[in-house]
């Protein structure tokens, strides 16, 4: 199945969106007549939102233009489909675009919920950080766990899954996770914390969790 709905950049706090040109393309109507829909209801479509778009180019005979590509939320695109005529690729279309908004919200609502559940094993994991005695390196701690975790569920370290997200330290990275991996992180991170309250060093937990899971480096 075609991707009908996308998030840009794909995180939580980002709204679902579809394009001026996925509706054309699904609809079976010109793109050029698409954009126009859009700016004759333009001021109505605003009601639900800014009307977002991007420039992208467009080899054309004449050479490289600039293209329009309307970006419009739920609320918008379904009140566009309500003005375009409801021909059998438009209605096929309709049903297809409503079920993927549905998707992706229902997907981030469960992004949000296990975010929010995995709060508290965060925070159990830095309580048992913080119980360790003082030491020297004990402010490493922290971005050792949770780099072993990371490197567990993703093969990188969180300082690079920033760099793939094109993110700073100042971005909240655990945003930009599907619901699955939260869950995987939320479990791992609960496991490290009773190790640390057992008394196990890094190594050790190190190596306990490489048995049970793969390879870390």
């Amino acid at each position: 199945m075609d991707n009908l709905v996308f998030l840009d950049p794909n995180t939580i706090e980002t709204d679902p969106f579809t394009t001026s040109k996925v509706i054309a393309e699904h609809g079976k109507v010109s793109h050029k007549a698409t954009q126009q829909l859009i700016r004759t209801h333009e001021e109505t479509l605003r009601e639900f939102g800014r009307v977002e778009f991007e420039m992208r180019p467009l080899k054309t005979r004449g050479g490289i233009q600039n293209e329009v590509i309307y970006h419009l939320n739920e609320q918008q695109a379904t009140l566009l489909i309500t003005f375009m005529k409801n021909t059998t690729p438009v209605v096929r279309f309709k049903k297809t675009l409503v079920k993927q908004f549905y998707i992706m919200q229902k997907e981030l609502q469960s992004r949000k919920i296990t975010r929010e559940l995995g709060k508290r094993a965060r925070e159990a994991l830095t309580n048992s950080i913080q119980g360790l005695p003082d030491s020297p390196h004990k402010a490493m701690k922290y971005k050792h766990y949770t780099d072993l975790i990371y490197k567990i569920v993703f093969g990188k370290t969180a300082k690079q899954l920033r760099e793939d997200y094109g993110i700073t330290d100042k971005d909240n990275l655990r945003n930009y996770f599907q619901s699955t991996e939260l869950d995987k992180l939320d479990k791992l991170e609960n496991q490290v914390s009773v190790l640390i309250e057992l008394g196990y060093d890094y190594q050790t937990i190190k190596g306990e969790l490489q048995k049970k899971y793969v390879e870390v480096a």
